[in-house]
């Protein structure tokens, strides 16, 4: 049987409803999934292969997350690709994507020693480049600019770039659109409601992200098409993913916008979309075959 290592945050030891779905279909073709906490110490015969499954907590030290996924990609197969966990893991990656002709919600980056001046929007979002599950993030309504400005001081001074972005009113009345894409086939798609309100201080942990209201949403042709899209602009192309999720809400005249690429560690949301699970683990499973032919 081979060994696929599912890489969780430090010192968690499942994957919570993902796993309880994904784990029995990788045991039906011959995989056995062990949920491990990144930065352990891998013996080069622990296992055949490692995928990023659910390590949120590597926002806390991105630099040694980074660092211990290179050292285990040296030693076994690693998916996504060290390069693409370093591009994505920063928020300027919707940069490059904006170049390559993707929309992408408008932003103000504002990087250490630089400040935030004016605002044209009624109402935005202050966050770091490097965070996730809405940690460290707060929406503002335009009087609150100078406590606004004092957020995006408190990022600066971390040496972290703030970004800016207009609070998409959509995404209050019909929430945002995640479509995954797993082994090169679009596979499923949630939908997730918003969890930043005015006047609400900057979460300093991953609360919101945890506490979300997610459902399932069917896959419309446009999100499909979005999502090719999206991917297509990933440095060396989509083809090297194994998984990733695309968020996407609507923007004041109706167009879809680019809210965030997840190729690290999306979190499959299988409970939703429970007749996937064989397909997925499916396309776990010829990653890890072609890698260790490879």
């Amino acid at each position: 049987m081979l060994r696929l290592a599912l890489i969780t945050s430090v010192g968690v030891a499942d994957l919570g409803a993902d796993g309880d779905l994904l784990l029995p279909e990788l045991g039906r073709l011959g995989i056995a999934g062990t949920p491990v906490g990144w930065g352990a110490d891998f013996k080069p015969s622990a296992f055949d292969g490692a995928v990023i499954r659910s390590a949120s907590d590597y926002v806390d030290h991105p630099g040694r997350f980074l660092e211990w996924c290179a050292e285990t990609s040296s030693r076994m197969p690693l998916a996504n690709p060290v390069d693409v966990l370093a591009w994505n893991s920063d928020k300027r990656y919707l940069q490059d994507l904006e170049r390559a002709g993707v929309a992408v919600v408008p932003t103000l980056w504002v990087g250490p020693g630089e400040a935030l001046t004016e605002v044209r929007w009624e109402r935005f979002v202050v966050k770091p480049v490097i965070s996730a599950g809405a940690r460290a993030s707060a929406t503002y309504a335009r009087p609150g600019l100078p406590e606004a400005r004092r957020h995006v001081e408190a990022i600066t001074a971390e040496g972290v770039t703030a970004m800016v972005q207009p609070h998409l009113t959509s995404i209050d009345r019909e929430g945002e659109v995640g479509v995954y894409v797993i082994g090169g086939e679009v596979s499923h798609a949630v939908r997730k409601a918003g969890v930043l309100r005015v006047g609400a201080p900057p979460a300093p942990d991953l609360s919101l992200g945890r506490d979300q209201r997610v459902v399932p949403s069917p896959l419309l042709e446009e999100h499909v098409r979005f999502a090719r899209a999206v991917l297509d602009g990933v440095p060396g192309g989509p083809d090297r993913l194994l998984y990733a999720r695309v968020d996407m809400a609507r923007g004041e005249e109706g167009e879809l916008l680019l809210l965030e690429l997840e190729c690290i560690e999306p979190r499959l949301f299988l409970e939703h979309a429970p007749a996937r699970a064989g397909a997925v683990a499916g396309a776990f499973a010829a990653w890890l075959e072609s890698s260790m032919a490879g």
